[in-house]
């Protein structure tokens, strides 16, 4: 079954390169550290070892190698709405929460400025 859905976030597919840290939202602990799936301006899907629990509000740091070699932070709070078995670990789905504050709202339109075009994917 493929949908509009299915084809836009397979066109929206992040290289294994991206990788992405949970932490608990507001303590700041490390929870997971694992790869970006897929990303978008309402949320993203990752990757993590283990599962986390669905409703946790966590701080999400994403980290990117630009091409010119520099290593680039983002970071962003949400609530894991998706948890599904995969593999060794889960895919995750993590919702951005609406009340983003204007500095994740920049740091995510430049992070999704950064991935929107990779030269050979």
């Amino acid at each position: 079954m493929t949908d509009e859905r299915t084809v836009q976030r397979s066109v929206n597919r992040i290289p294994d390169g991206d990788w992405a840290e949970v932490l608990s939202h507001p303590g700041g602990e490390s929870l997971a550290l694992g790869h970006l799936k897929d990303v978008s301006e309402g949320g993203i899907s990752l990757d993590l070892p283990q599962c986390l629990q669905r409703g946790a509000k966590v701080q999400v740091k994403l980290s990117h190698m630009t091409h010119g070699g520099l290593l680039r932070h983002f970071q962003f709070t949400g609530t894991v709405v998706h948890v599904e078995t995969s593999g060794q670990g889960c895919v995750h789905g993590i919702k951005f929460n609406e009340d983003m504050t204007h500095a994740e709202r920049a740091a995510l339109t430049d992070y999704l400025c950064q991935v929107e075009y990779r030269p050979g994917s």
